[in-house]
């Protein structure tokens, strides 16, 4: 799959489950994101291991698998890149220490998408996300569970229709799964590493 294919279904994953969340308004502003100063013009390479991580099919449902370089995500002015800047700035990393994944199936029922932030603890992410959850609707409900074996945390936002934002955190890397058939979800728990 050529690279720009790559981006843009990691870009469509990202922007289905902030979507979902009410991404669009998480962060004060409507401009664009622009890419910081000094930020290499580099593709991150552990995009595409982090690619890899992800299951290539979730409950018999083939899924499309993508991934990108941080950096492009920022100079496309998508409104997934301002939830994806609330953890860069959040988590005090550059953008050439993120790497970005996804993996969707063509029906929009279950959405996977993978951060890794460099070097960062899977505590302070789980804060960081948390931070996030809230700040994208105050009055969602966050709950700590084991799903597919997996401990993970359930942001469920009022009038979501596509069930809740599952974060699971393994290491530096922070993956998100959203479907609103809990056996997916669950499949897809029990793939990732």
């Amino acid at each position: 799959m050529p690279v720009r294919r790559l981006a843009s279904v990691a870009l469509i994953g990202l922007a289905i489950v902030l979507s979902a969340c009410g991404g669009s308004s998480a962060t004060p502003g409507s401009g664009q994101v622009s890419l910081p100063p000094g930020s290499p013009s580099v593709e991150f390479a552990e995009s595409a291991k982090l690619a890899a991580t992800l299951p290539d099919s979730v409950g018999g449902k083939s899924l499309q698998k993508g991934s990108l370089n941080v950096l492009q995500l920022y100079s496309t002015g998508n409104s997934a890149a301002n939830i994806l800047t609330l953890f860069i700035a959040g988590l005090g990393v550059s953008p050439s220490q993120v790497g970005v994944a996804a993996a969707v199936d063509d029906q929009g029922m279950i959405q996977i998408i993978a951060a890794q932030f460099t070097g960062v603890a899977s505590s302070a992410i789980q804060a960081q996300a948390e931070t996030v959850a809230k700040g994208v609707d105050p009055n969602v409900t966050l709950a700590n569970t084991t799903i597919g074996g997996k401990s993970v945390t359930t942001a469920t936002y009022p009038n979501s229709h596509t069930g809740p934002v599952i974060s699971y955190i393994t290491g530096d890397t922070l993956y998100l799964v959203q479907s609103s058939d809990p056996a997916l979800a669950e499949d897809a728990l029990k793939q990732l590493p």
